[in-house]
């Protein structure tokens, strides 16, 4: 009867823990899959500056070059984006210096700063994802321990069934090994 009870109590728990691990599972993909819109979104955004950014540049170079002082200030005041000033001011302290500015799309300091939102959701999706993946792995860890106790149980459950002492015994030996082996990889496995 211990061994019974040992067993229903183990695949009860085992049980229980599937569903927990299964719950955080979704839940981890869920938050993985949030922070994929959000870096999506973020990097469509980033995109976007960039293009709109590389188009004042150009308006710009067109105004300077045509020596058209009224229409690169009104370009500096309206168009340009304020976070895009300090960038545009360098290039033309370049141009001045009788230096080839740095290209747009190679400035790592310029990108970094309009993708990092981007890059920090993308981020945070890898690591609610690993997340997930670690709680499915163990609720399949979970699932064999079920499997473990449901064996123990069937063994310790038709011992009954046997007139003689020796299957009794093999089975109650086969029971006991069981749980002692579901023991053990219990004593291993994370709770939810």
């Amino acid at each position: 009867m211990l061994l019974l009870a040992i067993a229903t109590v183990g695949s009860a728990w085992s049980a229980y823990q599937v569903s927990q691990w299964n719950g955080i599972e979704t839940d981890e993909a869920r938050i993985s899959a949030a922070f994929r819109i959000d870096g999506s979104r973020e990097y469509a955004l980033a995109t976007q500056i960039v293009a709109y950014d590389a188009a004042s540049v150009t308006q710009y170079a067109e105004a300077a070059v045509a020596e058209n002082t009224d229409l690169q200030r009104f370009l500096l005041e309206t168009i340009v984006r304020p976070g895009f000033l300090p960038i545009l001011r360098d290039w033309q302290a370049q141009v001045d210096a009788g230096e080839l500015p740095t290209n747009l799309l190679q400035d790592e300091e310029y990108l970094g700063d309009l993708f990092a939102k981007s890059t920090a959701a993308d981020a945070g999706a890898l690591a609610a994802a690993s997340r997930s993946e670690e709680a499915g792995n163990n609720a399949d860890d979970y699932i064999q321990l079920t499997l473990f106790f449901a064996m123990a149980l069937f063994f310790a459950g038709i011992t009954p069934s046997f007139r003689t002492r020796f299957p009794k015994l093999l089975l109650l030996s086969g029971a006991g090994v069981i749980l002692a082996v579901a023991g053990s990889l219990l004593a291993g496995y994370p709770v939810a």
